[in-house]
This record gives C-alpha cells, structure tokens and sequence, in this order.
C-alpha cells in the first residue's frame, strides 16, 4: 500500500534468491505460476497484480489519479520489506515489461538480472500519450470507450486497404469489443500514463550498474515487434540478449521458462 495505491501479490517457489514478476493486461499475478517448475528451485516468485487486476486497486479516478514512477518506487519499497533479500531480479510481461524498465533506474544497485517477455515500453506511441495525457485526447479515448462501433468501423476500413493488418485489427477487436474489456482498457490506460520509461535514465542506470538482460519476443508478434528490442539495444543497452520464440505476443508459456533456466544455468 501507498497512499491510494493497493497491490496484491501472490508467492511461489522456495528459492534462496527473490524474483518480482509483473504480467500484461488482462492477465494476472497466478499466471506465472506455470513458471514456478522451471524456475521455483532457484528463485522465491513474487508477482504482483497490477492495478485492476485480481484485488489491486486505486482510490479514485484513474483518470484523475497520478501515478508516477515516485509512487512505483515506494509500492516496491513497500513490498521488499516483507522479504529479507537485499538483492532482487525481475521478470515482465507486455506491460509488466514497462513497469520493469521503469524500476530499474530506482533500483538498479540492487538488481541481479532482467528479464523482459514482449515488453511495453521499448518504443513509446505518440497515440498513446496523445489519448491519455491531454485534455482532448481523454475526451476523444472516451468516447471510443463509450461508443466504439465507428472506430471498429474505421478499423475494419483500415484493414481492407491495407493500412491495419489483420492481426492489428483482432487485437484492436479483443480490446474494444466487449463493454468490460473496454472499460479495462481505459482503467489501465490511464493509471499507467504516467510510467514511460526514458532512456537517458536507463542507460545512466546500467552504466554504472550493468544488469543482465534478456528480452524475448514471439516470432509472430505483430504488435510488440523485435525490431522493437534491436532499438533498445542500439539506443539503450547494447549488451541485452534477444531470444525469439516461435509463437505469437503470448509469452507465458513453460518453454520461455524453461529458456530462461538455461541463460540462468549457462551463465549467459
């Protein structure tokens, strides 16, 4: 707990060295359990439900509230206090990826390695920041929310000519379909506005505290691309590993554990 801020966590395995885990939207915190095989021997699991997912939680508006990388660092802090490591790694997923690079700047002298699944974050969307931090851009994502059959419409449009692949298009489809979901969407949309991590602070971060990294992504990912971790690795950290996986933005799966135990295992 921070202020109005609320995050559940889950704990598996029974290793000696502590590994906080952050999943993508929609998922939560129990679907890193399928990680716990391959990596519950070495590793204390610590995964964390981010905000509206499982019972975490904000007071108030998320477009109202500002949630600022201040307040990732204390939830953290927070958390660590329950746990005798002074030392930590830390697994994301899609968006959990983001909240990864935004706490390695925080906590860099403390952290062992890194490892990013299709992380968000690598490359930040002007759309993105347009529909959640400006005043029209809020209005307009509300009313997309509210009514999205005309931005299906344009979407599909879009398609048929060429400029939205058909992958684009579903995902866009899963998002905005269903009342819930979109409600989800805007939820974490805008709790989350305010965390994009910057890559000065990053690559100050590693120089004087180089972390492991090991980013992955699926082959058949349309939406976080490897072409997005190739950036990072020129702009940010050119010692982080790319690892492809024959699969398409779903990465929590045993084989990428299983992947991640033999970097572990092979020292690289």
């Amino acid at each position: 707990i921070h202020g109005p801020f609320h995050w559940e966590y889950v704990v598996f395995g029974q290793g000696r060295e502590l590994l906080l885990t952050f999943h993508g939207f929609d998922n939560n915190a129990d679907d890193f359990q399928l990680f716990e095989p391959a990596l519950g021997k070495r590793f204390t699991i610590v995964s964390v439900n981010l905000f509206y997912h499982g019972r975490s939680y904000a007071e108030g508006a998320p477009d109202r509230l500002e949630f600022r990388r201040e307040d990732l660092k204390a939830l953290i802090a927070n958390l660590l206090k329950h746990f005798p490591h002074t030392r930590f790694s830390l697994l994301g997923f899609s968006l959990g990826g983001r909240v990864c690079l935004e706490l390695l700047p925080a906590f860099a002298d403390r952290i062992d390695r890194m490892f990013l699944l299709a992380p968000d974050g690598l490359v930040i969307s002007p759309w993105y920041v347009f529909v959640t931090r400006t005043q029209l851009g809020r209005w307009l994502f509300r009313r997309v929310i509210n009514r999205p059959q005309r931005f299906l419409r344009l979407g599909s449009w879009l398609r048929r000519i060429g400029l939205v692949g058909e992958k684009q298009y579903k995902f866009a489809h899963s998002y905005f379909g269903k009342g819930p979901q979109r409600e989800l969407v805007f939820k974490v949309w805008m709790i989350f506005r305010y965390l994009l991590p910057r890559k000065a602070s990053l690559r100050a971060a590693l120089k004087a505290h180089p972390i492991p990294t090991d980013l992955y992504f699926g082959r058949r990912d349309s939406i976080i691309r490897a072409e997005f971790g190739k950036k990072y690795q020129k702009l940010v950290d050119p010692q982080a590993r790319i690892h492809l996986i024959e699969t398409g933005h779903n990465l929590l799966k045993v084989e990428v554990a299983e992947q991640i135990l033999a970097a572990l295992e092979g020292g690289c």
